[in-house]
């Protein structure tokens, strides 16, 4: 497993737990809770998407709304949600990771750590906002 995928089930993992059991994210970005070994450019990866997704919860979630048709945000696992938040602010914001390698890498998480089908939902989310939002931002800027 690559580097920046094991940052990106970091960020999983850190959001998932300040989603359920609402710990202060300060506790959860001390990232404690992971292997002492782990090289520190993986470690920085993971902080940098944890707190750049918190940093916009508000804009990410409300893409999450708008382009996960026919699903009420609440009926949304907290593990689709949070790959599909730190995959959406990787979009937004991470303009050093190419779109097709966000979408990809969220979908290899999801089929490992989500159901069996979820990987299809997170797929729609993401191209949805890919191609309305990103490349509409990008055709804007030329």
């Amino acid at each position: 497993m690559g580097g920046r995928r094991y940052g990106r089930i970091i960020a999983l993992a850190a959001l998932y737990q300040i989603e359920l059991t609402n710990l202060p994210p300060e506790k959860v970005l001390k990232l404690e809770w992971i292997d002492d070994k782990l090289p520190d450019e993986i470690k920085e990866f993971a902080i940098n998407l944890i707190k750049g997704t918190l940093e916009h919860i508000n804009e990410v979630d409300s893409l999450i709304k708008k382009y996960s048709k026919n699903w009420s945000f609440d009926r949304i696992s907290i593990v689709d949600k949070s790959i599909l938040r730190f995959s959406i602010y990787s979009l937004l914001y991470r303009k050093d990771i190419p779109p097709k390698v966000v979408i990809d890498e969220a979908i290899e998480i999801s089929k490992k750590y989500s159901t069996e089908k979820a990987y299809q939902f997170i797929n729609g989310v993401l191209d949805g906002i890919k191609n309305n939002e990103i490349e509409k931002e990008d055709k804007n800027i030329l």
